[in-house]
């Protein structure tokens, strides 16, 4: 079985069971207190008061044992009451506790950010000297060894390969970061920011400002924000309109509605695989009684260049929807479900990977287009989503490698709710390798499949896992599609694929 780490979903967590138990302590107490209030009315019955009057000593007896009932009673309610405000305060206590451990560990990482960012700032004028006098050389060198054909020589002689070595130091620097995908996670959410507030000479308070968008980073969100900004200045990454129109799927379109969580995300991936600018597409799935709901794919990257161009699914999208922002795929799929003519009352699933999913998250936390669209479900893979706020009434199902950086981009975990499931899956390139749907591929194309160091994201490597989760009888995954068995079930009615361009103002 593939190791996963389920978070969230319709599940109790310690607190939630100590906030239960107090619950029902408290139904007990109420209990106990209505029988007390029985028995003392029952004390002053009129027949049983005149039974005592022949027989005083009896009655005598009696009055002790009813005194003794009372006090004992009254004993064990106040000890229930007590035990009841003791597991609420412990409940309080260990969401407390939780929060302030997450918070004090973040506040250390912005410190550490902080006073490396002044000790870069005071050190800079050595620094710059000292980079040139050591750099240069090394650099005008390497050119030098290339240009002349040198480094051919120094491979003979000496066994040292410049080109191999230089891809190898990269390659060993993106599967430390992708590998110990947490920590750069946290790194981008603190540590840089607090450099750059360092580095500017900020008071570090600043770090601790609230909301996305600031003068200054100080989460990945506004840190990405920022960034943004000073690429605008040079061209890179600006905002434009988009055109969009229905056109001819990449993929024709299927025959039924799809049969599980690895179907969904197959025809998910099929709307960037191979081509220069993704589609969106929408499936349209009626029941038996004729009612309508819609699956909505959105894209993935399909062009990492800086520049905008015409195309939808670029690095500017990634970006722009990262800080917070609109994005031309977003608009992409809002003038889609429009043409569609989707009603405000069908049930909508939008499906993501990658800036699939953050598009997707994006739209699930956006009101105004939540007034326009019944979403009721959302499925993203290998998407940094954590910073949207989904509205609580959609069901969330999240798929994660735990070695993949760009699920941690944002620098958090998924909300653990009860409406947003997270499954977390411990990527093991040699167990993905008995992944149903990769029967018959020979070892050499499982070789290329996941010998890069950034191969936890790549949507072979994710299918391989949806696969083997299914196989598995994953719990988190069945929950899914049981709730949502709507859109697994009935008749394809109608497939719309929609495409769209930048288009300069």
């Amino acid at each position: 079985m593939i190791d996963t780490r389920t978070t969230g979903g319709p599940q109790l967590k310690i607190d939630d069971r100590a906030d239960t138990s107090g619950d029902e302590l408290q139904r007990i107490c109420g209990h106990i207190g209505d029988l007390s209030v029985e028995g003392t009315r029952a004390d002053f019955d009129l027949a049983t008061l005149l039974t005592q009057v022949p027989s005083p000593l009896t009655a005598i007896n009696l009055d002790a044992a009813r005194t003794v009932y009372h006090y004992q009673s009254a004993l064990v309610l106040i000890e229930l009451e007590a035990t009841v405000l003791a597991v609420r305060a412990a409940a309080l206590a260990y969401r407390q506790a939780e929060k302030g451990i997450s918070d004090t560990f973040g506040g250390l990482l912005d410190y550490f950010g902080y006073v490396t960012g002044r000790v870069i700032a005071i050190s800079l004028p050595a620094l710059i000297p000292i980079g040139i006098a050591v750099g240069a050389p090394i650099y005008l060198g390497l050119k030098l060894l290339d240009v002349t054909g040198l480094d051919d020589v120094v491979a003979k002689h000496f066994g040292i390969d410049l080109v191999q070595t230089k891809a190898a130091a990269k390659e060993a620097f993106v599967a430390l970061v992708f590998e110990n995908s947490d920590v750069s996670g946290a790194v981008i959410e603190h540590v840089l920011p607090g450099i750059v507030v360092g580095f500017m000479g900020l008071p570090p308070t600043v770090l601790a400002t609230d909301g996305d968008h600031a003068l200054w980073p100080h989460d990945s969100s506004s840190m990405t924000a920022w960034v943004l900004g000073g690429a605008n200045m040079f061209g890179l990454l600006l905002p434009s309109d988009v055109e969009v129109w229905k056109a001819k799927g990449i993929t024709a379109p299927d025959d039924e509605p799809p049969r599980d969580i690895e179907d969904l995300y197959r025809r998910e991936a099929d709307r960037h695989r191979g081509v220069d600018s993704g589609q969106v597409r929408i499936e349209e799935i009626t029941d038996a009684d004729g009612t309508s709901r819609y699956i909505v794919y959105i894209p993935a990257t399909s062009d990492w260049s800086p520049e905008p161009g015409e195309n939808t699914t670029d690095l500017t999208t990634n970006v722009q929807a990262m800080a917070g922002n609109d994005t031309v795929m977003a608009e992409m799929v809002r003038q889609a479900i429009a043409d569609a003519n989707i009603g405000a009352d069908s049930e909508v699933m939008l499906v993501g990977y990658s800036q699939g999913g953050i598009v997707a998250g994006s739209l699930a936390a956006d009101p105004a287009f939540l007034n326009d669209v019944n979403v009721t479900a959302l499925f993203t893979v290998g998407a940094p989503i954590s910073d949207f706020p989904v509205d609580e009434g959609i069901d969330v199902l999240s798929i994660e490698h735990e070695q993949d950086l760009v699920p941690d981009l944002d620098g958090n975990e998924n909300p653990a709710d009860d409406h947003w499931s997270t499954i977390t899956v411990d990527y093991d390139p040699e167990q993905l390798r008995q992944a149903p749907n990769l029967k018959g591929k020979t070892d050499a194309e499982l070789d290329e499949l996941f010998s890069s160091a950034g191969a936890a994201h790549s949507s072979a490597a994710y299918s391989a896992s949806i696969g083997l989760m299914l196989a598995g009888g994953h719990a988190g995954l069945n929950r899914f599609t049981a709730k949502n068995s709507g859109f697994f079930s009935g008749d394809l009615k109608e497939t719309r694929d929609y495409q769209g361009k930048r288009r300069r103002t």
